[in-house]
């Protein structure tokens, strides 16, 4: 008798999924309006997340911004502040855009000085600037992780690259004569391996199939030992001769970003 009462339940409960299923299936009275989910005259947004369902579209994201460096570790006994500029570009690698793969490259400044030197050795007459230009140029390529929807959206990155540390000094005709300059050479330089971590937000700051975000963000940067050249490391001997005076220690620095990107 449990024998049987088990079948029977066990028949019921078969016949309550099948019916189930079955109205779950079952168009409603608005959906059986719709082609594709999608009623005639109606705004596929008016039933979605607006920023998930765009930024669900995006594959690429670019920009760029300001930059300001910030030396940590021995690095920071030799070189103070420095300013520059980056692009970026990132791809989505799935659908959402949670994971994707970013490219940046930048510059920075960290530091020059100025001087002014005879144009010709017979008078010191006619008098030209020369500066000497400390930069740092550099690249990256690493993950990104975002959360992939909402006005604000977080995100951390990693990366691998390379930093190239060259300093340049170039000549011109002073204020007010300065006509862009008309010779440059670079004095030294030196590349290192590089790799770091970083993290930020992006604020949604403009709609549409290209949504235009404010982006804020910081960068761990390690470079590694690598020699490059401060103030004053370059001591000209008065006779047409220089010597140069390279500073060789680890490079770890800050690098913080404020900019804009467009979702493509």
């Amino acid at each position: 008798m449990f024998t049987d009462v088990r079948r029977c339940g066990i028949r019921i409960l078969g016949t309550v999924i099948a019916v189930a299923a079955l109205a779950a299936s079952a168009p409603t009275g608005v959906d059986a309006q719709r082609h594709g989910g999608h009623v005639h005259g109606e705004d596929r947004h008016e039933h979605e997340d607006d920023y998930y369902d765009d930024y669900r579209r995006l594959r690429w994201e670019v920009g760029g911004g300001f930059s300001v460096m910030s030396p940590r570790g021995a690095f920071s006994d030799f070189v103070g502040d420095g300013y520059g500029f980056n692009v970026n570009a990132t791809v989505g690698l799935e659908p959402t855009n949670a994971i994707g793969m970013r490219f940046e490259a930048g510059y920075i400044n960290y530091g020059s000085e100025r001087f002014g030197v005879p144009v010709f050795p017979q008078t010191g007459r006619i008098v030209a600037d020369l500066t000497t230009r400390n930069n740092i140029g550099y690249a990256g390529i690493g993950p990104q992780f975002q959360i992939p929807y909402g006005p604000i959206r977080p995100y951390v990155n990693g990366f691998v690259g390379i930093g190239y540390f060259f300093t340049e000094s170039s000549i011109g005709g002073g204020y007010p004569y300065d006509f862009g300059g008309f010779g440059s050479t670079l004095n030294f330089d030196d590349a290192s391996l590089a790799y770091g971590v970083g993290g930020g937000a992006s604020f949604r700051i403009g709609n549409g199939r290209a949504p235009i975000y404010l982006k804020l963000d910081a960068q761990y940067r390690r470079h590694g030992e690598t020699e490059y050249l401060t103030e004053g490391d370059i001591v000209d001997d008065g006779l047409g001769g220089a010597t140069i005076y390279p500073v060789l220690s680890d490079v770890d620095f800050l690098l913080f970003n404020v900019g804009v990107s467009v979702g493509l």
